[in-house]
């Protein structure tokens, strides 16, 4: 029998405890340099009518697995005071922050509790997307903020390496799109203008207001780092949504761009991400031809595309995404998610395959050293459903031998529900 809402049930459903367990069992060996804590974020909805419940609309929980000297921790907290701050958790200029495009983001600190709302000193006042990009070299972190009651429906920010907002600009756009990501090269920032447009009337009569516009265009916009909205280049592409960018740089005049594409999105499934697979593609930019070219990369099912952050903005060389096997394109019944590592140079991949019903998150890649190669480090990725119904592990894999066995597993003390995205933070 169909499920009413398959975002509250198997892997998403929430749990109800807020735990911090030491000394955790760990399978195999934690490599030696690897401290820190790896952190994730996922809705965890504390009271949800299935008929109006969306994926994006659960309250966060942050979940944390602390890794230092061989051995592994746990702790989960929930973040206070703001609902919906369930998508991300960045670290910038020494401050963590909970992150989601609806509102300003949410500091806590180094043991996950909230601090509260930060607002880059009183500079910020409208929200924050929960994908800035920070340029590895200037440590400058860029990001947008769409507004759905605008105009301006787009505002564009920079922060220095010191956390401090530097650069604001509106942006204009025809229509409140839902701009979830976008990317950043050494010189350039490049905007997503995708058919998925809200509307407010939408309240109330659907889980998620917003709709599948593609009469309202696509297209993709380049502008200077610290560009306004006047030197923005807009060119048209075929109407299409992509929620995640694996990176974006400099190719001479060009941009390579790197993103996970559906064809289209919220047409089908109104409870969470349907429209897919989605599927991994090179986008190749010609501002001065106004013109993109299109390859696919990937033809396996894709989403939540990682890489070496120390090679955000520029030629990067290593993907690594979750690859969903699903039974009619939508994220909510996916039977098992599996790991996939794509050589961009020559485009093949390789797959860590988890069994039938084990289900990964997104994969964080983490450098063996800071002058590491991009494929000597760690890829590191939460498993739900890893040893049973009510089980889920962090598993540790050599990025170098992406197939083999993990290097570690570590057996985490509940189920973690499927979430978002998250980071590792030295500590």
């Amino acid at each position: 029998m169909a499920t009413l809402n398959p975002y509250l049930e198997g892997p998403f459903a929430p749990v109800s405890a807020e735990l911090t367990v030491h000394d955790l069992a760990v399978e195999g060996e934690l490599p030696a340099g690897l401290e820190g804590m790896y952190v994730r974020n996922g809705p965890n909805p504390v009271f949800a009518d299935p008929a109006s419940y969306h994926w994006f609309l659960g309250q966060g929980m942050l979940h944390g697995v602390e890794l230092s000297g061989g051995r592994a921790s746990y702790r989960n907290r929930t973040v206070r005071g703001n609902a919906l701050a369930n998508t991300h958790v960045v670290e910038h200029a020494g401050r963590l922050l909970a992150l989601v495009e609806v509102s300003l983001p949410t500091e806590v600190d180094r043991g996950l509790e909230t601090v509260g709302p930060f607002d880059f000193g009183g500079r910020l006042a409208s929200a924050m997307t929960a994908h800035p990009h920070t340029d590895p070299e200037t440590g400058e972190m860029c990001f947008i903020g769409y507004d759905v009651a605008g105009p301006p429906y787009l505002r564009y920010h920079v922060a220095n390496r010191h956390g401090e907002l530097v650069h604001s600009a509106e942006i204009s756009l025809p229509a409140p799109t839902m701009m979830h990501d976008f990317a950043i090269t050494a010189t350039r920032s490049v905007l997503l203008d995708l058919p998925v447009v809200f509307d407010l009337a939408l309240f109330g009569s659907r889980p998620f207001p917003a709709a599948w516009s593609p009469s309202n265009g696509a297209r993709v916009g380049v502008m200077p780092r610290l560009g306004t909205d006047a030197d923005v280049v807009w060119i048209d592409v075929e109407p299409c949504y992509a929620f995640h960018v694996l990176n974006a740089y400099d190719a001479g005049d060009e941009i390579v761009l790197d993103l996970c594409r559906y064809a289209s999105m919220f047409d089908e499934d109104l409870h969470g991400v349907g429209g897919g697979p989605a599927r991994l593609e090179r986008w190749t930019i010609d501002p001065a031809a106004r013109k993109v070219r299109t390859d696919v990369v990937l033809e396996v099912p894709v989403e939540f595309p990682r890489l070496d952050e120390r090679l955000v903005g520029r030629r990067h060389r290593t993907g690594y995404l979750a690859s969903p096997q699903m039974e009619d394109g939508s994220f909510g019944t996916a039977r098992s998610v599996g790991l996939v590592a794509v050589d961009l140079e020559t485009g093949r991949h390789e797959t860590h395959e988890l069994g039938d019903r084990a289900i990964a998150s997104e994969p964080v890649f983490v450098p063996a050293a800071d002058g590491a190669e991009e494929r000597d480090g760690y890829v590191l990725a939460i498993v739900a459903d890893s040893r049973g119904e009510h089980a889920s592990d962090l598993i540790v894999l050599d990025a170098s031998d992406f197939s083999g066995p993990p290097l570690a597993t570590v057996h985490l003390p509940q189920r973690v529900p499927l979430g978002f995205h998250g980071s590792f933070v030295r500590l």
